[in-house]
């Protein structure tokens, strides 16, 4: 089928698209200026996240950085698939006192050097993922992840064009997801197609492509 809109390659361009991916994460330990947590997303060292903490009248919200990340093993799914976790660490933005006391009651001063466990704590984990642009047309776009993200999600996404201050800022809505392999990496391929664009970010985007088409 012929595509509705022409798409130009970007491939070793390194332009970046960020999108926000939330997901639920289980508290493995915590300590006044960091967590660890485990989820089935991969969240790379150097993304900006918010951690809430809690539910109903009890919510904590933390932000940080990530500081590492590993494979920590696989989860069984109800239908029996076997979904990938991944262990992270984060670092925050400030120390954290309050939260160690939430954790710890009484005994949170005995444990201002060390991290410990919190398995009772759910948590939503919302962050920054930073994804690359492969190529682009006046429709939507197909960018590579570390994440797989499904069919049909809605999601605003800022693209990153070169020589623009300010990021093309729009929402979109994943149209594709494909798995490939970079070594013994696995990535994911994600076509976008945009839904709620501004006139002046569409010129951007448009005028963007006129150019590199030219050359």
């Amino acid at each position: 089928m012929r595509r509705k809109h022409k798409r130009i390659s970007l491939k070793g361009d390194a332009i970046r698209v960020e999108t926000i991916t939330e997901t639920h994460a289980e508290i493995a330990d915590l300590g006044m200026n960091g967590i660890g947590i485990k989820a089935s997303k991969r969240l790379i060292p150097g993304s900006k996240c918010m951690v809430t903490i809690g539910s109903n009248g009890s919510l904590m919200i933390v932000r940080g950085i990530s500081v590492w990340e590993r494979f920590a093993g696989w989860s069984i799914t109800p239908r029996g698939h076997r979904d990938p976790l991944y262990s992270a660490g984060i670092q925050f933005e400030e120390s954290r006192g309050d939260l160690m006391k939430k954790t710890c009651g009484s005994e949170s001063g005995k444990t201002r050097a060390v991290r410990v466990s919190a398995p009772a704590l759910s948590a939503l984990l919302s962050f920054t993922e930073s994804l690359t642009l492969l190529n682009l047309s006046y429709g939507g776009l197909l960018a590579e992840s570390w994440n797989p993200i499904a069919s049909g999600t809605e999601c605003t996404a800022r693209l990153f064009l070169p020589d623009q201050a300010e990021p093309v800022k729009c929402m979109t809505k994943v149209t594709s997801c494909k798995t490939v392999l970079h070594g013994t990496e696995r990535k994911y391929h994600i076509g976008f197609e945009f839904i709620d664009i501004t006139p002046e970010q569409a010129e951007r985007i448009k005028s963007f492509i006129r150019v590199r088409s030219a050359i």
